[in-house]
């Protein structure tokens, strides 16, 4: 078994009514100011510099490299292009140092870094296939961007702003009382909500959000450091989707979405759909309007309810699954990824995405790895090459067709069952990472000399 690391950092973040002073906003609104001012000067920095025509060039990748390129590169051109700076000074910028290098900045940097590679993804792609793409031939492009336009960075508009400002605790966040905290840059500020109970836990980062009803929010990341429980009891799970099946364990349990809750959920997507139509067809009004601001308020709240519901739901599904176990592991998978292994047609996507609205899921393994974190127990995602396809416990292996649920293997005569199967393969793998046939694989190219290297049996896992 891999060795698991002693501790786990529970991170969980909290939401409070903020009491908006003239002080407060009048400072909030310098700050977007400058996020505003900065934010497309980055962007074109960035698409030039490491954009198309750059493809092969170093990009940084972790915290550390981020903030170098932050610091040392991005801040002095901003001063010098922007302000007619040399040095900082943050009278004149309108934003606290820290919380433009450490968070705005980073954060700009991260997205950056999400598109490009997509970017580097769809470089590969053939002549005809980009301008398929740009064609719109497969109804993925309605806007008809170029095939290096997938999911870029858009840049600001004039009536754009953005909504929220991010301040680095570096110690100097503390819960003073039961409304009042302070917060760097800002000093102390009062919430409506009683904080008293989180007085002791660490604070990492807070954020002033101005929402979209005029009201303000301070987000506060808190941080704890558990002790990992030891290891006794463990299952593996396998994804499913089919007739609300959530999971499938390695000891042969079934988890379903609750038929009330999943009725639930679909009387609200009808609910959101029908509110959703109506403000389609409203062409003659502004997007302002108060007809219209009326109706995205209601799909909004409508939406939020939806997810709450099956937040729910999911959370049930994570106690549950820890209530027996000490470590669980499951596919490193998400929504893309289900999409992409189901090879289906228009219609049965259409029915596929409509189910993974509903069946998230990064939103289980998120919650199933938040919870862990809380319990002290352990979460193990693991590459889903094929999970299925694998016999357990063999080397031979059998692609079938994804409503193809059991089989007889064609190698040993054992009846087969998918999900059954699966779940056993990512916990063995989970366990085991030198087992994973990606790892086997790889390692047989390598020894071949058709590749450089093989692929490290670690990298094949992400422990919580």
């Amino acid at each position: 078994m891999i060795k698991l690391p002693k501790t786990i950092e529970y991170i969980r973040v909290r939401r409070y009514r903020l009491v908006a002073t003239n002080d407060l906003v009048a400072k909030f609104e310098r700050n977007i100011e400058v996020e505003n001012k900065i934010y497309n000067y980055v962007i074109k920095y960035l698409e030039k510099a490491y954009g198309v025509k750059h493809l092969k060039r170093p990009y940084p990748t972790n915290k550390k490299a981020k903030l170098f390129l932050a610091k040392d590169v991005l801040i002095p051109k901003i001063l010098k292009d922007l302000y007619g700076l040399s040095k900082w000074s943050g009278k004149k910028v309108g934003i606290h140092s820290q919380a433009l290098r450490d968070e705005y900045l980073v954060s700009i940097l991260t997205n950056f870094g999400e598109y490009r590679k997509n970017l580097i993804s769809a470089s590969k792609m053939s002549k005809q296939n980009k301008k398929d793409y740009q064609n719109n031939l497969h109804g993925n492009n309605p806007k008809h961007k170029s095939w290096y336009r997938k999911g870029s960075l858009n840049y600001l508009r004039p009536n754009q702003s953005k909504n929220c400002v991010s301040l680095p605790s570096n110690g100097q966040a503390k819960i003073i009382s039961a409304h009042f905290i302070k917060i760097q840059d800002y000093g102390t500020v009062q919430v409506v909500d009683n904080i008293k109970n989180m007085k002791n836990t660490k604070i990492v980062t807070t954020k002033i959000k101005r929402k979209a009803n005029g009201q303000f929010e301070l987000q506060i990341v808190f941080k704890t450091i558990n002790e990992r429980k030891g290891i006794v009891n463990m299952i593996g799970s396998d994804w499913n989707m089919k007739n609300n099946k959530i999971w499938h364990t390695s000891d042969n349990d079934e988890l379903y979405l609750s038929k009330n809750v999943s009725d639930k959920a679909d009387k609200l997507e009808a609910e959101i759909n029908k509110l959703k139509s109506q403000r389609d067809l409203i062409t003659w009004l502004p997007q302002k309007s108060q007809r219209i601001t009326k109706l995205n308020e209601d799909i909004r709240y409508l939406s939020s309810k939806r997810s709450h519901v099956l937040t729910a739901e999911y959370n049930r599904m994570a106690k549950e699954l820890f209530t027996k176990n000490d470590l669980v592991a499951i596919e490193n998978l998400n929504a893309k990824e289900m999409r992409k292994r189901n090879q289906i047609n228009v219609k049965q996507n259409k029915a596929k995405n409509r189910k993974l609205a509903k069946i998230k899921p990064y939103e289980m393994g998120r919650l199933l790895i938040q919870m862990a974190n809380r319990l002290g127990k352990t979460v193990i995602l693991v590459d889903s090459y094929k999970t299925s396809q694998v016999e357990y416990g063999t080397k031979y292996q059998e692609k079938h067709d994804v409503n193809d649920r059991k089989w007889v293997s064609k190698h040993t005569g054992a009846i087969i069952e998918r999900d059954l199967n699966a779940s056993r393969n990512i916990l063995a793998w989970a366990l085991n990472p030198k087992e994973h046939i990606k790892y086997k694989e790889s390692l047989k190219l390598y020894k071949e000399g058709k590749i450089k290297a093989s692929i490290k049996p670690l990298n094949l896992i992400t422990v919580n």
